[in-house]
């Protein structure tokens, strides 16, 4: 699919960030859009992608335009899973406590299904495909009424060949 503008293409945080919503979404897991300007309920899943550095990788530009295009980027990706703490009575059970876990380990389930090759999430990214996708790291907070959990994961992902729009 051409994307209409290279702004477009080049948009790549809203992309991933919606596409990841979008797919786990369909899993049955909502997730919220962290940088958004509308509130975020108590117990929620955001997700935030981060662009880093071009690898190196390079094609030649589409539209007959003269320079090479860099068209492979690292990049990180940041889910964070917050529950409550406590439940509406005011005392931590233990129901409350493993909601959190099984939330953050459905989310690591969901996303190593994603890493195999092929999978659906790929239909969902328009002018991607995403080489690699890798755990970097966890980190648990525990605030006043919150558990906060952020799963971190570092990756690879290229433009389509087939995504650049005609010059």
């Amino acid at each position: 699919m051409s994307a209409e503008s290279y702004t477009e293409i080049f948009n790549f945080e809203e992309n991933i960030e919606s596409a990841f919503r979008q797919w786990l979404g369909d899993q049955l897991l909502e997730v919220q859009e962290q940088l958004s300007l509308e509130a975020l309920p108590d117990d929620y899943i955001g997700v935030t992608a981060n662009m880093g550095a071009i690898t190196g990788h390079y094609n030649p530009s589409p539209g007959g335009a003269a320079h090479p295009t860099y068209d492979q980027y690292n990049f990180d990706l940041d889910f964070v899973v917050q529950t409550r703490r406590h439940n509406e009575e005011g005392s931590q059970t233990s129901g409350v406590k493993s909601r959190h876990r099984e939330l953050v380990a459905l989310l690591r389930t969901w996303v190593s299904l994603f890493k195999i090759k092929g999978s659906a999430l790929e239909t969902y990214l328009d002018y991607y495909e995403i080489q690699f996708l890798r755990p970097s790291g966890t980190a648990n907070d525990v605030e006043d009424v919150f558990d906060v959990t952020t799963v971190s994961y570092e990756g690879q992902i290229s433009i389509l060949t087939n995504a650049f729009p005609t010059v």
